[in-house]
C-alpha cells in the first residue's frame, strides 16, 4: 500500500469508492444510485470529482472502475475503517455499533493517527469486519 496523500471529504464518496472496489468487473453509475438510493445526478456529480482526482475512470453511462491509485485509496480506506471499528469494540461496543461509529467519524481521521492506533492496538491482523491489510510505514511489513 502506498502512503496515502490524498483526501475523500465526504463519507459518501468513501461508500462509492468501496461499493466500486467490491465489484473487480466494474459497476454502471446507475448501480451505485439504487444499490444507495440516491439519485443518479448525484451519483455522476461524484463520480465526476472522482475521476479529476484521479481514483476512478469511467465515461457517463459506462462502466465505473478504479484506478491504481483508487485501489491503493481503497485499500487505506478499508484499513482505517477496519482500525477504528476494533478500537471502538476494545472500547466496548458491540460490532455492528463500532461499524456504525466507525463510518460516520472515518472520513476525519487522518492516516497518521490511523497508525498511531493500529500500533496501540498491536498491529491487529483483523477486525470484525474483515481482514486489516498491513501498511509497511506503519507496520514495518
Amino acid at each position: 500500500m502506498k502512503y496515502m496523500t490524498g483526501r475523500i471529504d465526504t463519507p459518501q464518496k468513501i461508500r462509492f469508492l468501496k461499493f466500486i472496489h467490491s465489484r473487480e468487473s466494474g459497476v454502471k453509475p446507475g448501480e451505485i444510485a439504487q444499490n444507495f438510493g440516491i439519485r443518479a445526478s448525484t451519483v455522476t456529480r461524484s463520480l465526476h470529482e472522482l475521476g479529476q482526482a484521479g481514483y476512478i475512470r469511467y465515461d457517463s453511462y459506462k462502466m465505473v472502475f478504479l484506478t491504481d491509485a483508487g485501489k491503493d485509496l481503497t485499500r487505506f480506506l478499508q484499513r482505517r475503517h477496519r482500525i477504528l471499528s476494533l478500537m471502538f469494540t476494545r472500547a466496548g461496543l458491540s460490532e455492528h455499533d463500532a461499524c456504525i461509529q466507525a463510518e460516520k467519524i472515518e472520513h476525519l481521521v487522518p492516516k497518521v493517527h490511523i497508525d498511531q492506533i493500529c500500533r496501540s492496538l498491536g498491529h491487529p491482523s483483523r477486525a470484525a469486519c474483515g481482514v486489516i491489510d498491513h501498511d509497511p510505514l506503519c507496520c514495518g511489513v
